[in-house]
């Protein structure tokens, strides 16, 4: 049997004049704790659907969390503890956890409260989150990408060269561009045409903004008709030498989870 160790989160504070204690903590305060420090150790349902047996208990002074565990998830708790308190924030961390530590940052801010994070095999509390601290997850507006967009060029030039383009996706954009890349080739004014851009885009409604163009793609939207018939043609003779279709489709997508 693995060596046993504990880890320890213990709340500092007052209930109007007096001291914390035990006591002052509801039933679902308890049940919400128990349940931070268990997505701290396994953030997913995979991990904690393995994970070792954990027992608890609550002592005062002022309010002592107690979780009794296998010791190498109490390294676990206290890498990422230390990890934390090293670097002054949670940006490494993985979604689950830095919403945890963010949780308890918030509940510290509001309620004067100072949350101490200790164990078994440390001298001194590793971690210390309070009204002074600053452990709050930061929440991404927007990410970096590239986009290929359709649309009627409507408007080009001005003092910083750009043009319009108005897209069925997102409506209207502006997208920079160089005198040179404005003014090679074809006029494209009033024309629909394609264009490959890198840009951002924003997490909340996924509208591109602060475009910058890389290149033009001419926009065809005719095709050849014999050129695809003959196509069909072509993979009508490789379908009628599958014996069951839809059984095919079904494997090459991954079958029925795919």
């Amino acid at each position: 049997m693995e060596e046993q160790g504990y880890i320890e989160l213990k709340i500092n504070g007052f209930n109007e004049d007096n001291l914390l204690e035990p006591k002052d903590l509801d039933i679902t305060e308890i049940k919400e704790i128990i349940s931070d420090i268990e997505s701290f150790l396994y953030p997913s349902r995979a991990e904690k659907s393995e994970r070792p047996h954990i027992s608890y208990k609550l002592e005062k002074g002022s309010v002592r969390n107690i979780f009794h565990l296998p010791i190498s998830a109490v390294l676990l708790f206290n890498g990422l503890c230390s990890e934390i308190k090293n670097r002054q924030n949670i940006d490494f961390l993985d979604n689950k956890r830095a919403e945890i530590i963010d949780k308890f940052q918030r509940k510290a801010t509001e309620r004067n409260l100072e949350f101490s994070f200790n164990s078994s095999t440390a001298q001194k509390a590793i971690l210390k989150i309070n009204k002074d601290t600053s452990y709050f997850k930061v929440v991404a507006s927007y990410i970096d990408t590239e986009f290929i967009l359709y649309g009627k060029i409507n408007e080009e030039g001005g003092n910083n060269p750009n043009f319009h383009i108005l897209t069925k996706e997102y409506g209207k954009l502006i997208v920079s561009a160089t005198e040179r890349q404005l003014l090679e080739g074809e006029k494209r004014l009033f024309k629909v045409y394609g264009i490959r851009a890198k840009g951002k885009q924003s997490l909340s409604d996924k509208k591109p903004y602060d475009l910058k163009l890389i290149d033009y793609i001419t926009y065809n939207p005719n095709y050849d008709e014999h050129k695809l018939d003959l196509l069909i043609e072509r993979a009508s003779t490789k379908w009628n030498s599958i014996p069951n279709v839809d059984l095919w489709l079904e494997q090459i997508r991954g079958g029925s989870n795919g």
